[in-house]
């Protein structure tokens, strides 16, 4: 979607990226309290994000928030870079297995 302004408010959509990021802060405390064991991500399924918007929450912003709460600091770069390295192949293992469970993908044929 559009984001939360126009792109000329929110240029590099620094706005969104940071409530994506205090958003993955709630939502780290929300699940590991385990304030609500029946719906754990409640926090991120609020925001409805879309799939672009998704990518960069769990892959930029997550890390970077659960990073900081793991060393009670600011992520150096080369934190963050591996940080943001093991999220996205997560984030890709999970979507893969998503479209596995899902069924075959489009214009692919079983073999005989």
């Amino acid at each position: 979607g559009e984001g939360f302004a126009s792109s000329h408010i929110d240029r590099n959509e620094t706005i969104q990226n940071n409530v994506h990021q205090f958003t993955a802060l709630l939502s780290y405390w929300y699940r590991t309290l385990k304030v609500d064991d029946e719906n754990p991500n409640t926090f991120i399924d609020a925001m409805q994000l879309d799939d672009a918007q998704e990518f960069k929450y769990e892959t930029i912003a997550r890390p970077l928030a659960e990073g900081s709460i793991q060393y009670g600091r600011t992520l150096t770069m080369d934190e963050f870079t591996l940080a943001r390295a093991r999220a996205t192949a997560e984030y890709q293992r999970r979507k893969g297995s998503a479209k596995k469970k899902g069924g075959k993908k489009k214009g692919s044929k079983k073999k005989k």
